[in-house]
C-alpha cells in the first residue's frame, strides 16, 4: 500500500513541478511582450531571463518541500513500527530438557526379554 502512495506522490510532484516552473516563465514572457508593445522597447530578453530564474526558484522550493515531506512521513512510519514492536515483543523459544526416548532399541529389548525368560 505504501508503494502505491509513493508512486502517486511522485506523479503529483512531477506535475506540480512542471506547472510551477512553466507558469513564471509564461507570465514573464507575456509581461515582456506587453511592455515591448506599449513602450516600444526591447526588454523581452530581460523578462525571459527573469521568468527562467523565477521558475528555477519555484522548482527548487517545490522539490525541497516534497523531499522534506517524504522524509517526515517515513520517520513517522518508522516510529509507528517501533511502537508496535515494543507493544508486541517477539517471544523467544523456550528450551525444554531432552525427554528420554520411548522407542526401545533392538539390543535393549532383546536383553530384557532374555532376562524375563530366565527368571
Amino acid at each position: 500500500m505504501g508503494h502505491k502512495k509513493q508512486v502517486f506522490r511522485s506523479l503529483a510532484m512531477v506535475t506540480q513541478l512542471g506547472i510551477s516552473v512553466m507558469t513564471p516563465i509564461f507570465l514573464c514572457i507575456v509581461a515582456g511582450y506587453y511592455v515591448d508593445t506599449y513602450f516600444g522597447t526591447k526588454t523581452m530578453i530581460f523578462f525571459l531571463i527573469l521568468g527562467v530564474l523565477a521558475g528555477c526558484r519555484c522548482g527548487y522550493q517545490m522539490a525541497k518541500m516534497t523531499v522534506l515531506a517524504g522524509e517526515r512521513e517515513e520517520k513517522k512510519e518508522r516510529e509507528e513500527q517501533q511502537k508496535q514492536m515494543e507493544a508486541y515483543p517477539k517471544y523467544e523459544a523456550v528450551s525444554k530438557p531432552k525427554e528420554p526416548s520411548r522407542v526401545r532399541t533392538g539390543s535393549r529389548q532383546a536383553g530384557k526379554t532374555e532376562a524375563d525368560h530366565d527368571s
